[in-house]
């Protein structure tokens, strides 16, 4: 009887299709960071930039979204700030870090954040 050898290859772990699924989510993922960090410092005016540079510890900001903010969108602001009510798409928050105001000029969502009146 004569024997038959397998030829099997193993695949490298880059021609996996599994792997490159999660190659592709997380380029995505990278993508999405990567356009929050470039398109965030946009969103703040600059009345708040000239403010943000007096180091304050926290700041009232008026936050405008592309549309009027929904109860996830609430959930995010108030996470960051006091919410303190809505004028059409504009959210009004109190007694924002700056770190967390930074976090949302980095939100798709957002138009511009400026100083609350």
């Amino acid at each position: 009887m004569e024997r038959v050898a397998a030829n099997h290859r193993k695949k490298s772990w880059h021609h996996r299709r599994d792997m490159r699924f999660v190659m592709l989510v997380g380029a995505f993922l990278l993508a999405y960071q990567a356009y929050g960090y470039a398109i965030g410092p946009g969103h703040i005016t600059d009345r708040l930039h000239a403010r943000l540079a007096d180091n304050p510890k926290r700041i009232n900001i008026a936050v405008t979204s592309n549309f009027p903010p929904e109860a996830f969108h609430m959930g995010v602001y108030q996470r960051h700030g006091n919410m303190r009510g809505t004028r059409g798409s504009t959210a009004i928050l109190y007694r924002v870090k700056p770190t967390d105001l930074r976090y949302l000029s980095r939100r798709y969502w957002i138009k511009s954040i400026d100083l609350a009146r």
